[in-house]
């Protein structure tokens, strides 16, 4: 199959992405969804840890946990956006904190996106790949800042006229030269970087100049030139015909007299010599050596100036082919505010044409007004905006000083970004009002708090826990009750059991999976974390008992209702999550706990509270006091239905006041 991926797209999934976050759950989720699309993960545990990696491996984006235990993510992102080495890295704070305060401090601290756990993975890889594809515009642009600094530094060095043209210069040097020594001949030779000639301009006293490419090799080797350049100084030759440094050509066999000669030099490499003749020897005075050497060195400017000339010209014409070909605009202007450059996606975005506006003031056009505010703030630093424009296009704007330069205002419209964004913080209201409304039936309002704000995501989770399981079950109901009463008594008394019994174990942070019938199922340490669920599941089944004594006087004054209430209690492993079929699904806990656990209640006689051995010994070991003040007792070993081996369970008995009418 013909791979269709573009360069740009392989070179951003090619990325490296820095998952920093405490949770090695959370890190191997994020790694794994980008490591299948072919970023490179590298990860950190903790915010100073992820500090230093961002320093020395300079990631192409940051995926930051907010709640991590030594260096919160607020305070992270402060500290990579403030380094001038990592400020440019885009930070996504990956969080389940999804309150408005939370994201207006994460925008203060520097953060780029938010992204809510749990998350979509095609969010993810959107947002991963959006903001690299930003951050490699801002390298771009901050390079180009440079080069443009340069272009600016050289175009002021330089003098206007031939003197950017290399060979007119050159040309006009050794015939000024050659007229102001007296000298009957000279010549410049100049050197490409890998030292061998690459033009001589050569004058003769009452001829014309002569440019070429050719030079007797011996000349550069064991001649004067060859001397110069080794010794990166000049010298003068008094007599031609006596210096071994000399090499007479064919064509000048009858030359005689004097040579002087400089080497056109920078402190990096010699890029040429100046040689000039005179038929009488030792013509050449050393006063003629300083006045040559002076000549060299503005020569050797001269040729420095006319390279970068070159390259920034070569720079330039490539700022301006990568500002026609970014999908952000880009204007760049001067010092005042006068534009210099605007790219296709500015003359599309602000419906103006490159070469209208060349060399305008910005605040002179009115379909820039809007960049004014900016403009004045990036006199004082400025900082990253948002601006609205007239046809409704939302845009994200930096305008950034560069020295002697002048400004570069780049603005990437995110209109489409700010709908999918709208549109995902409503789907984030709406799944927070559906967990609220499901979870309300489970648990009271602070619980309900508790999952929403620490929990995200629990009603998609699937996960074993160690959980506390409660049964609670009226006695003589459906045996015999419910067939002496009328309808609407026994319903009436069966809705103010389930009413008293769920409110004592929402009060106790018990979570109730199930009403049933004549039964209540309650569960601690389920669906989250509650080290004192053994605790909670005692208190709450004893103050069940206490208030049934209450219930079962009223019913039998009314009705002449005769219950009883038995409660049993394990401690064991569940499995916990969405059960049902598409049309109805509810919250459920499902294992071997909930079954002894409904084995106990079906042993537990009126007011009795049955227990398990682990039960028991967890008692023992987290709420020994409240084991004592209930007086447990154990009892069996007994044989529960469905259960092996013959049981010891422990129980407590609440006294039953006499029934009166």
């Amino acid at each position: 199959m013909k791979n269709n991926i573009s360069k740009p797209v392989k070179a951003i999934l090619s990325s490296t992405v820095l998952i920093v976050d405490d949770n090695a759950e959370n890190r191997l989720l994020l790694s794994s969804q980008l490591g299948m699309e072919g970023y490179r993960i590298i990860q950190a545990s903790g915010g100073v840890d992820g500090i230093a990696m961002a320093q020395q491996h300079n990631p192409d984006i940051i995926l930051l946990d907010v709640m991590m235990p030594d260096m919160n993510g607020f305070e992270v992102c402060r500290r990579l956006k403030d380094d001038v080495n990592t400020h440019l890295i885009p930070v996504i704070m990956v969080t389940a904190l999804r309150e408005t305060q939370y994201r207006i401090e994460g925008i203060e601290a520097g953060a780029d996106e938010f992204l809510s756990r749990p998350h979509v993975r095609e969010e993810l890889l959107v947002r991963v790949r959006t903001l690299i594809q930003l951050k490699r515009a801002r390298v771009r642009l901050e390079e180009e800042r440079n080069r443009l600094q340069l272009l600016n530094n050289v175009s002021r060095a330089l003098t206007i006229g031939t003197r950017l043209n290399l060979h007119s210069t050159m040309s006009e040097i050794i015939v000024q030269t050659r007229e102001a020594v007296g000298a009957t001949k000279g010549n410049i030779m100049l050197l490409d970087e890998d030292g061998n000639v690459s033009a001589k301009f050569l004058i003769r006293a009452g001829l014309e100049l002569e440019v070429s490419d050719q030079v007797n090799q011996d000349v550069m080797t064991r001649g004067l030139g060859g001397w110069l350049i080794t010794n990166r100084q000049g010298d003068i030759v008094e007599n031609i015909k006596q210096d071994e440094r000399w090499v007479t050509l064919p064509d000048d066999m009858e030359e005689t007299g004097s040579a002087i000669g400089v080497p056109l030099s920078t402190a990096e490499r010699t890029v040429g010599v100046l040689i000039l003749n005179h038929p009488q020897e030792g013509y050449f005075t050393k006063e003629h050596l300083a006045l040559l050497e002076t000549i060299g060195a503005q020569a050797t400017a001269t040729i420095e100036n006319a390279s970068l000339f070159t390259q920034v010209s070569e720079e330039r014409r490539k700022l301006e082919a990568i500002l026609a070909q970014s999908t952000d605009a880009i204007i760049t202007t001067d010092e005042e505010w006068f534009i210099s450059l605007l790219n296709h996606s500015a003359e599309k975005l602000f419906d103006i044409r490159a070469a209208d506006v060349q060399g305008l003031a910005v605040h002179s056009l009115p379909q820039l007004q809007v960049l004014n505010p900016l403009f004045e703030d990036a006199v004082n630093g400025g900082e990253q905006q948002e601006i609205a424009l007239g046809n409704g296009r939302i845009l994200y704007a930096s305008i950034s000083p560069i020295q002697g330069v002048g400004y570069a205002a780049v603005m990437q419209d995110v209109t489409e970004f700010k709908r999918i964004e709208e549109m995902r913080l409503e789907q984030e209201r709406r799944e927070k009002q559906r967990v609220k409304e499901t979870f309300s039936r489970y648990m009271g309002p602070k619980l309900v708090e508790h999952v929403l704000s620490n929990e995200p995501g629990l009603l998609s989770r699937r996960e074993r826990r160690r959980a506390v399981v409660m049964f609670a079950d009226l006695r003589n109901w459906t045996g015999g009750m419910i067939m002496k009463v009328e309808p609407d008594v026994a319903i009436e008394q069966l809705n103010e059991f389930f009413t008293n019994m769920m409110e004592i174990a929402l009060e106790n942070e018990g979570t109730v999976f199930e009403l049933t019938a004549d039964e209540l199922l309650v569960g601690f340490n389920a669906p989250f974390d509650q080290p004192n669920a053994h605790y909670l599941a005692v208190k709450t089944a004893i103050t069940m008992q206490n208030k049934f004594n209450e219930l079962r006087q009223g019913w039998y004054k009314r009705a002449g209702t005769e219950l009883g209430l038995g409660i049993g209690i394990d401690l064991g492993d569940i499995v916990m999550g969405n059960v049902g079929a598409e049309s109805r699904m509810s919250f459920r806990m499902v294992g071997e706990a909930m079954n002894k656990a409904h084995r106990l209640v079906e042993a537990a006689e009126d007011g009795q509270v049955v227990v398990s051995t682990l039960m028991y010994e967890a008692l023992r070991a987290n709420a020994p006091d409240l084991l004592e003040r209930m007086n447990f007792q154990p009892t069996g070993p007994i044989h529960l239905k469905g259960i092996g081996a013959a049981q010891i369970v422990y129980m407590t008995q609440i006294m039953r006041p006499p029934l009166v009418k």
